[in-house]
């Protein structure tokens, strides 16, 4: 979790290089006769296997012609070994030696050189200029000697005869014992070579801490690797263009200078004040760095980061007006099963689920909501390698089955409840959603028109229109009306220009645009299509069949403190904070309701990045240059605890094309927002909410940002966060609510949206195990919701609103329900001719049917009481005088009066 910076790492490899060499550290040319007692002296600094090495000798400056094996010596550690040419003399001038190798080839005259050959055949060091025959040079060395000095490193074959000491020419003729003279040890100081010790060095401890603004103060260490031989300083800076925080506002420092003395710690400390101040803002950063170091060096970690938590800005508050619970989980069963879609039929009591794992509908009995089991699953694999959707109405079954070549049109299959096959038709390449509208007179298919891997292929993105006025029967092609992009084609400048994002290799604008999902007014005559990887909406007039406008969605600006992320999956703590880039919404799912006359249309803020074989726009900070102008702090924000792991488009941000970037631009919103849909105009985001919602959930906030399949803190910071997937508006007991699921951390979250300048929170719905470092999916509960329906309380058998959640890794149907939500008297349609209850009013224990019957019993508010199968009575011994209703199997409803 440390960062390297680029000048430290390099003094870390220089460090370890020095570290381990072995270098020629002297000669001597011995006086004795026949020269014998010659040696070399090698000096190991580290811990070196000489298994391959040579020392070489160039005579007169000739070639190299005696090698010398030195792989005797084996592994040497900090030590001195010596090549002789007469043992015995060599010992008896300069003592016993334990690396010590015997080797007749050492006969320099005194004009020659020597290199030391590793087992690569690397020069390693070099003593005598290569090609010169040393006689009258500074380096001759003729009965006399040579040192190294003291501090000198190898030089690989670079010789500078500065580095070394000499004896005077002739300097030990008639010396030593062996003529009778002073011993050679006191003449040649062999063994004296000492290598340069390199300075201590100076880090902090950690290269980032977290604080909570209420804790007061933080305390920093700061270490010096050993005692220094005199007094070291350093520097303790504040890295005011890296910094968020403000002085005296978020921290109280001014740096200082530390030092460390010969005869004192290793370690001192600093302590950075924290106000515990009242304004309401992001998390902050301080960066602080080691500068001006004396008698010391710099290590790896100059520079640590103080992350300050603020305590002030919370996540909304949950209304909980809608009272939802979790009910049950049912498990879709098969081979390779999914769960991705899902529609609901209140007529048959089913639901039906697009099993996107093998290309099939399941037909599921949804009779018992908190009980559901398995019908019939309808295989759509003679249409289509793979289905992406589902939907109903009416009595009719449609699903999307697309080819194993996505590039290729795919089908919509119409089927009745029991999933009898009534027709299909051809749309275009990859539909990805289907929708009725709400008259029932059309089918609308998204076909997002995705390029194939290689970018070779790029259909283009359509929206296909189905007539059903004359019957799902008898339905040929010429009832669908395929709606193109063509009239925009020569737009693209402006569209561009707009923020619309056309960026495909060489693709028109009808290729780039992919419609994603779609939602239809209530008046069934406009329709909006999100255009996912284009960031934009598309208008559909469904009077006249023409798409009229594309419209981007513009980008989420998180300087701004309502748009605070948190970036890093390295960090071990939750970091909500402004940094200068923007977010591209990029939503997934639409929705649209009507309010006080006018319409608006809500987005899921998903995000998605193109990542083919030969295109990828999917970056690290680290892979763009950015300008130095803008962001003078690169380095900086490319550490993994910054912005380094954060992924950004290569696509966009690059605005006087100079190869520099002066904007980023990340992938999604992390958010819901609402736009006014007569013109486009965003009314709100959710900004933060949804990180700041689960950071502050009292379980969820053990997996905030986790993927869909591991409990991992955080591990989806770096990429889109929670993943806004699906939303769904639905009006309940006079109020419109949103509904957003949430693909990588799940669940969903909802919100009053009545007022859609100010919605309201009103709670966030999991069913996720929270076990850290759970991956095995079977233990995780439900994963990756990827759509949601809501059913009202008159349409199923418990009498309250559910949600009912598609969740597609773990291939599970969710239900939730709404207990504030419950059935009323106007829910019923009251029918007396062939549901009989007797005696009404009751005047016994028991009331009588007409006939046996499946039935439901709820008091005057709705909530739920008793319930029987192919019942001929119901005891009402046990209840209270009042108004009760009775639901029978047939969904008939009378009132029950108890005196």
């Amino acid at each position: 979790m440390k960062k390297f910076y680029l000048s430290a790492l390099f003094a870390l490899i220089s460090l370890t290089t020095f570290a381990q060499e072995a270098l020629i550290t002297g000669y001597v040319d011995s006086p004795c006769s026949g020269a014998d007692g010659r040696v070399v002296e090698i000096y190991v600094n580290g811990t070196i296997d000489f298994t391959g090495w040579n020392l070489v000798r160039q005579a007169n400056g000739g070639g190299y012609t005696s090698n010398i094996d030195i792989s005797n010596f084996g592994t040497i550690t900090d030590d001195f070994a010596y090549i002789t040419n007469d043992q015995i003399i060599f010992e008896t001038e300069f003592g016993t030696q334990t690396n010590l190798i015997e080797n007749g080839s050492i006969t320099s005259n005194g004009d020659d050189a020597f290199q030391l050959i590793d087992d690569n055949a690397t020069v390693i060091d070099r003593f005598g200029e290569d090609g010169v025959d040393g006689s009258n040079t500074a380096w001759e060395h003729t009965d006399s000697y040579y040192l190294r000095n003291s501090g000198e490193a190898a030089n690989a074959g670079n010789f500078d005869a500065n580095n070394w000491t000499f004896g005077a020419l002739d300097a030990l003729d008639n010396e030593g014992t062996c003529n009778g003279g002073t011993p050679l040890n006191q003449l040649v100081a062999l063994g004296s070579f000492t290598p340069s010790q390199p300075l201590q060095e100076v880090n902090f401890d950690e290269a980032y801490v977290s604080v909570n603004e209420d804790a007061g103060s933080i305390t920093l260490t700061v270490e010096i690797s050993d005692v220094p031989a005199s007094d070291a300083t350093v520097d303790v800076s504040i890295l005011t263009a890296e910094s968020t925080a403000i002085a005296n506002q978020h921290y109280t420092y001014a740096g200082e200078t530390l030092t460390f003395t010969s005869t004192g710690s290793t370690s001192q400390t600093i302590t950075i004040t924290i106000p515990n101040n009242t304004d309401a803002e992001p998390d902050t950063l301080l960066a602080l760095e080691l500068t001006n170091v004396t008698n010391a060096e710099l290590g790896e970690d100059v520079v640590s980061v103080v992350y300050i938590l603020d305590d002030e800005l919370n996540a909304p508050t949950a209304a909980e007006n809608l009272g939802i619970t979790f009910g049950a989980s049912y498990a879709i069963e098969g081979n390779n099963p999914g769960s991705e879609i899902v529609a609901h039929d209140a007529n048959t009591e089913r639901l039906f689920v697009m099993n996107s794992g093998n290309a099939s509908v399941e037909i599921l009995d949804f009779s018992n909501p908190l009980a559901i089991s398995s019908i019939s699953t309808i295989d759509l694999s003679a249409y289509g390698a793979s289905g992406t959707s589902v939907a109903y109405h009416n009595n009719v079954v449609a699903a999307t089955a697309v080819p194993s070549d996505k590039t290729l049109n795919g089908t919509v299959v119409f089927m009745d409840t029991d999933g009898v096959v009534l027709s299909t038709v051809n749309v275009g390449a990859l539909p990805d959603m289907i929708t009725f509208s709400p008259d029932g007179t059309k089918l609308l298919v998204a076909n997002e028109g995705e390029p194939n891997s290689d970018y070779s292929v790029d259909p283009e993105g359509t929206i296909s229109v189905i007539d059903l006025t004359g019957g799902v029967a008898n339905l040929t092609q010429a009832n669908v009306t395929s709606l193109n992009f063509n009239a925009f084609d020569t737009q693209e400048v402006q569209l561009k220009a707009d923020g619309v994002r056309i960026f495909g290799p060489n693709a028109s604008v009808s290729e780039d645009l992919e419609p994603e999902y779609i939602t239809v007014a209530s008046d069934s005559e406009t329709a909006w299509v999100t255009l996912q990887e284009n960031n934009a909406i598309a208008v559909i007039d469904l009077v006249n069949l023409q798409i009229t406008d594309i419209w981007s969605l513009g980008y989420k600006d998180h300087s701004l403190a309502e748009n605070a992320l948190d970036t890093s999956n390295e960090q071990d703590f939750i970091f909500m904070a402004n940094w200068p880039i923007y977010g591209m919404y990029m939503p997934d799912a639409i929705a649209s309701y009507t309010v006080n006359g006018n319409t608006y249309y809500v987005t899921a803020n998903e995000g998605d990045a193109r990542e083919y074989d030969t295109f990828e726009e999917e970056v690290d900070v680290e892979d763009l240059i950015l300008d130095a102008s803008v962001f003078p702090n690169q380095s900086f924000l490319e550490i993994e605890e910054n912005l380094g792991k954060l992924t950004f488009t290569n696509t966009l941000g690059d605005i006087d094309n100079d190869g520099e970037f002066e904007e980023l631009y990340a992938f999604g919103g992390r958010s819901f927002s609402i736009y006014d849909a007569s013109t486009g105009t965003q009314v709100y985001d959710s900004g933060s909410d949804f990180e700041r919602i689960i950071e502050e959930d009292p379980v969820y906030n053990a997996i905030f940002n986790a993927t869909d399949d591991e409990n991992e803190l955080k591990n989806r910071s770096d990429n889109k966060g929670p993943e806004p997937e699906a939303v769904i508006v639905q009006e309940i007991d006079g109020a419109y609510y949103a509904f957003i699921a949430l693909e990588r951390v799940g669940g969903f979250m909802v919100y009053d949206i009545t007022n859609p300048n100010a919605p309201v929170f009103d709670g966030y719905y999991n069913n996720r195990s929270v076990t850290p470092g759970e991956d095995d999916i079977e233990n995780l509960g439900d994963l990756a919701p990827e759509s949601l329906v809501y059913v009202a309380p008159e349409d199923n058998a418990e009498g309250k609103g559910l949600i009912v959640v598609a969740n597609e890794v773990s291939a599970t149907i969710s239900v939730y329900t709404l207990e504030n939500n419950v059935l009323s008297t106007d829910n019923f349609q009251m029918n007396k001719n062939s549901f009989v209850i007797y005696p009404n009013p009751a005047n016994s224990a028991r009331v009588f049917f007409n006939e046996p019957t499946d039935y439901t019993l709820f008091d005057i508010q709705g909530r739920q009481l008793q319930n029987a199968t192919q019942a001929t009575y119901i005891n009402v011994s046990t209840l209270t005088s009042g108004t009760y209703l009775v639901r029978n199997a047939k969904g008939q409803v009378q009132k029950l009066v108890i005196n």
